[in-house]
């Protein structure tokens, strides 16, 4: 049966795509940095029937720290076919605050650790099948300054996301979904989250269902290779001015 890994599966959308993935009879490794109670939870649950998931701790803070969680995901269940790189840092910055430290951990998350995760699964050979999944965001497609290194630094992993579909000609193939607001964050309320979730000519809101989906379906279509799926219910044409949520606390939108 196919294996999946993926970083920071913990919990919140990771965890769904590990129990879509699960129900389908594949084995899951969900990688988690600290969050313990809730991986532990997680392979419990996952478990109950038969053993189709197995964790793996660790930082991705280093080529060798991201070679060590891959090659942990490898002894579990052998070799990985789909690596989808969902973790992510996701703190708003600006311009004119941004440090060293915000900068330093939105590139180390998502985009050191991903591009390196790529690389050893690309050393582990036997690739033919395999596919790499990298999470982007719709903002990409309409860029706005608001949360500013995290954008800067999903626009550079859109970029890695076609350099390496070409590089690796298939061998595996790597694809990226960009979907918009999924889930609460931060100090976001409820209120403002339903709202926000909502901004989009479909008038609803994306679930980690449709993300699980279309993981699923890309697996599927062995034909998708360097392709982004959007999925923000055609959000990206108004070309918004702000973040949704910003949007929404100053009565632009919802």
């Amino acid at each position: 049966m196919p294996n999946i890994l993926i970083t920071g599966g913990a919990k919140r959308l990771g965890a769904d795509v590990a129990r879509h993935f699960a129900a389908l009879g594949w084995t899951v490794v969900v990688h988690y940095r600290s969050s313990a109670t809730e991986a532990e939870a997680l392979a419990e649950e996952l478990n109950r029937n038969r053993k189709v998931c197995a964790l793996v701790q660790g930082a991705l803070d280093s080529q060798r720290a991201c070679h060590a969680v891959f090659d942990g995901a490898r002894a579990a269940f052998g070799p990985v076919d789909l690596l989808l790189n969902n973790a992510s840092s996701f703190v708003n910055d600006d311009i004119t605050d941004l440090t060293d430290a915000s900068f330093d951990t939105h590139f180390e998350v998502n985009l050191r650790a991903p591009v390196f995760l790529a690389q050893a699964m690309d050393a582990q050979g036997d690739n033919a099948h395999g596919l790499i999944v990298n999470m982007l965001d719709n903002k990409l497609d309409a860029l706005n300054p608001d949360f500013f290194t995290y954008t800067v630094s999903k626009a550079a992993l859109k970029a890695a996301t076609e350099m390496l579909a070409l590089r690796f000609d298939g061998r595996p193939r790597v694809c990226g979904i960009a979907p918009s607001i999924v889930l609460i964050s931060g100090k976001q309320s409820q209120e403002n989250f339903v709202k926000s979730s909502r901004i989009n000519p479909l008038k609803r809101r994306v679930s980690p269902a449709d993300i699980a989906a279309t993981v699923e379906y890309l697996w599927n279509d062995g034909a998708a290779n360097g392709q982004i799926v959007t999925l923000d219910g055609g959000q990206a044409l108004w070309a918004l001015p702000r973040d949704v949520a910003f949007l929404v606390k100053e009565g632009q939108a919802g």
